[in-house]
Protein backbone atom coordinates (compact mmCIF):
# COMPACT_ATOMS: atom_id res chain seq x y z
CA UNK A 1 0.00 0.00 0.00
CA UNK A 2 1.58 3.57 -0.91
CA UNK A 3 1.90 6.21 1.73
CA UNK A 4 -0.18 9.03 1.74
CA UNK A 5 1.78 12.64 2.99
CA UNK A 6 -0.32 15.75 3.55
CA UNK A 7 0.46 17.95 0.56
CA UNK A 8 2.14 20.60 2.48
CA UNK A 9 4.48 18.11 4.06
CA UNK A 10 5.13 16.47 -0.08
CA UNK A 11 5.63 19.98 -1.21
CA UNK A 12 8.47 20.44 1.60
CA UNK A 13 9.81 17.05 0.76
CA UNK A 14 10.05 17.96 -2.90
CA UNK A 15 11.53 21.28 -2.40
CA UNK A 16 14.14 19.75 -0.07
CA UNK A 17 14.88 17.32 -2.62
CA UNK A 18 15.38 19.93 -5.35
CA UNK A 19 17.41 21.94 -3.48
CA UNK A 20 19.98 19.03 -2.50
CA UNK A 21 20.25 19.10 -6.44
CA UNK A 22 20.86 22.45 -6.87
CA UNK A 23 17.51 24.17 -8.44
CA UNK A 24 18.39 27.43 -9.18
CA UNK A 25 15.54 29.66 -7.32
CA UNK A 26 13.50 26.96 -6.21
CA UNK A 27 9.87 28.77 -5.13
CA UNK A 28 6.68 27.19 -3.35
CA UNK A 29 3.64 28.90 -4.01
CA UNK A 30 0.79 27.97 -1.34
CA UNK A 31 -2.05 27.86 -3.25
CA UNK A 32 -4.53 26.37 -1.00
CA UNK A 33 -7.61 28.29 -0.53
CA UNK A 34 -7.05 30.01 -4.40
CA UNK A 35 -7.31 27.31 -7.08
CA UNK A 36 -8.82 24.01 -7.26
CA UNK A 37 -5.88 23.15 -9.24
CA UNK A 38 -3.41 21.63 -6.19
CA UNK A 39 -2.69 22.68 -3.12
CA UNK A 40 1.46 23.96 -3.71
CA UNK A 41 3.34 24.15 -6.98
CA UNK A 42 6.79 24.53 -7.02
CA UNK A 43 9.09 26.56 -9.88
CA UNK A 44 12.52 26.02 -10.19
CA UNK A 45 15.04 26.07 -12.89
CA UNK A 46 18.21 23.63 -13.91
CA UNK A 47 20.93 25.50 -15.76
CA UNK A 48 20.80 22.00 -18.33
CA UNK A 49 18.66 19.68 -19.99
CA UNK A 50 20.47 17.26 -18.02
CA UNK A 51 20.46 18.86 -14.95
CA UNK A 52 16.90 19.65 -14.92
CA UNK A 53 15.93 15.79 -16.20
CA UNK A 54 18.74 14.96 -13.04
CA UNK A 55 16.32 17.07 -10.76
CA UNK A 56 13.29 15.56 -12.16
CA UNK A 57 14.85 11.98 -11.19
CA UNK A 58 16.15 12.94 -7.84
CA UNK A 59 12.64 13.64 -6.87
CA UNK A 60 11.84 10.69 -8.60
CA UNK A 61 13.85 8.49 -6.54
CA UNK A 62 12.71 10.51 -2.95
CA UNK A 63 9.31 9.77 -3.56
CA UNK A 64 9.48 5.88 -4.61
CA UNK A 65 11.71 5.89 -0.93
CA UNK A 66 9.12 7.91 0.36
CA UNK A 67 6.51 5.00 -1.28
CA UNK A 68 4.15 8.11 -2.47
CA UNK A 69 2.16 7.46 -5.57
CA UNK A 70 3.88 8.19 -8.69
CA UNK A 71 3.36 11.38 -10.34
CA UNK A 72 2.28 12.25 -14.19
CA UNK A 73 5.12 13.63 -15.73
CA UNK A 74 5.26 15.60 -19.06
CA UNK A 75 8.68 16.75 -20.88
CA UNK A 76 11.25 14.11 -19.13
CA UNK A 77 12.71 13.31 -22.53
CA UNK A 78 13.17 16.87 -23.72
CA UNK A 79 14.86 18.45 -20.45
CA UNK A 80 13.66 21.78 -21.14
CA UNK A 81 10.25 22.23 -19.06
CA UNK A 82 10.26 18.65 -16.84
CA UNK A 83 6.59 19.08 -14.99
CA UNK A 84 5.85 16.54 -12.42
CA UNK A 85 1.95 16.31 -11.23
CA UNK A 86 1.19 14.52 -7.94
CA UNK A 87 -2.40 16.35 -8.19
CA UNK A 88 -2.13 18.00 -4.81
CA UNK A 89 1.28 19.58 -5.41
CA UNK A 90 2.77 20.11 -9.00
CA UNK A 91 6.50 20.86 -9.87
CA UNK A 92 7.39 22.50 -12.85
CA UNK A 93 11.47 22.31 -13.36
CA UNK A 94 12.40 24.49 -15.94
CA UNK A 95 15.13 25.69 -18.12
CA UNK A 96 15.91 29.35 -17.33
CA UNK A 97 14.64 30.62 -20.84
CA UNK A 98 10.74 28.81 -20.43
CA UNK A 99 11.16 30.11 -16.97
CA UNK A 100 11.43 33.39 -17.93
CA UNK A 101 9.12 33.39 -20.50
CA UNK A 102 6.17 31.55 -19.07
CA UNK A 103 6.45 33.31 -15.24
CA UNK A 104 4.71 30.78 -13.71
CA UNK A 105 5.23 32.52 -10.14
CA UNK A 106 3.70 35.52 -11.34
CA UNK A 107 1.11 33.96 -12.85
CA UNK A 108 -0.20 31.91 -9.63
CA UNK A 109 0.46 34.18 -6.94
CA UNK A 110 -1.22 36.93 -8.89
CA UNK A 111 -5.05 37.38 -9.29
CA UNK A 112 -6.82 36.24 -12.09
CA UNK A 113 -10.03 36.61 -13.76
CA UNK A 114 -12.77 33.97 -13.91
CA UNK A 115 -11.41 31.41 -16.89
CA UNK A 116 -7.92 32.76 -17.12
CA UNK A 117 -5.47 30.01 -18.21
CA UNK A 118 -1.92 29.50 -17.62
CA UNK A 119 0.76 30.63 -20.17
CA UNK A 120 1.78 27.64 -22.08
CA UNK A 121 4.32 27.00 -24.69
CA UNK A 122 3.01 28.56 -27.86
CA UNK A 123 0.33 31.17 -26.20
CA UNK A 124 2.25 34.03 -26.33
CA UNK A 125 0.55 36.18 -29.30
CA UNK A 126 2.60 37.93 -31.36
CA UNK A 127 1.28 41.46 -30.65
CA UNK A 128 2.68 40.91 -26.96
CA UNK A 129 6.52 40.39 -27.94
CA UNK A 130 8.61 43.62 -27.82
CA UNK A 131 10.59 43.64 -31.55
CA UNK A 132 13.26 44.88 -29.82
CA UNK A 133 13.94 42.01 -27.48
CA UNK A 134 14.13 39.69 -30.57
CA UNK A 135 17.31 40.74 -32.12
CA UNK A 136 18.34 39.68 -35.52
CA UNK A 137 15.97 37.32 -37.62
CA UNK A 138 19.12 34.68 -38.08
CA UNK A 139 18.76 32.83 -35.61
CA UNK A 140 15.01 31.67 -36.22
CA UNK A 141 15.66 29.08 -33.35
CA UNK A 142 15.67 31.07 -30.57
CA UNK A 143 13.07 33.54 -32.20
CA UNK A 144 9.60 33.26 -30.59
CA UNK A 145 7.48 31.27 -32.83
CA UNK A 146 4.76 33.87 -32.59
CA UNK A 147 7.10 36.60 -33.72
CA UNK A 148 8.28 34.58 -36.14
CA UNK A 149 5.29 33.81 -38.07
CA UNK A 150 3.87 36.99 -37.72
CA UNK A 151 6.86 38.26 -39.78
CA UNK A 152 7.00 35.83 -41.92
CA UNK A 153 2.76 36.68 -43.18
CA UNK A 154 4.13 40.57 -43.54
CA UNK A 155 6.82 39.00 -45.98
CA UNK A 156 4.86 36.62 -48.11
CA UNK A 157 3.26 38.06 -51.06
CA UNK A 158 -0.36 36.27 -51.31
CA UNK A 159 -0.03 33.41 -54.44
CA UNK A 160 -2.74 33.82 -57.48
CA UNK A 161 -4.33 30.35 -58.05
CA UNK A 162 -3.97 30.82 -61.94
CA UNK A 163 -0.08 31.33 -62.10
CA UNK A 164 -0.55 27.26 -60.10
CA UNK A 165 -1.97 25.83 -62.99
CA UNK A 166 1.40 26.22 -64.96
CA UNK A 167 3.32 24.92 -62.97
CA UNK A 168 4.99 21.66 -64.04
CA UNK A 169 4.15 19.69 -61.56
CA UNK A 170 0.26 20.43 -62.36
CA UNK A 171 0.98 19.59 -66.24
CA UNK A 172 2.49 16.20 -65.48
CA UNK A 173 -1.17 15.46 -64.50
Amino acid sequence: MKNTMPSEEKAQLLLDTIEDRKAVDPVMLDLRGKVLVADFFLVCSGTSHVHIRAIADAVLEKVDEARLPKPRIEGQEIGEWVLLDFGDVVLHVMGEEPRERYKLEQFWSSTQPKGALPPTPGSVAAEDIDEDDLGDFDDEDEMNDAAFFSEADEEVEPVDEDDLDDTPQRRAR
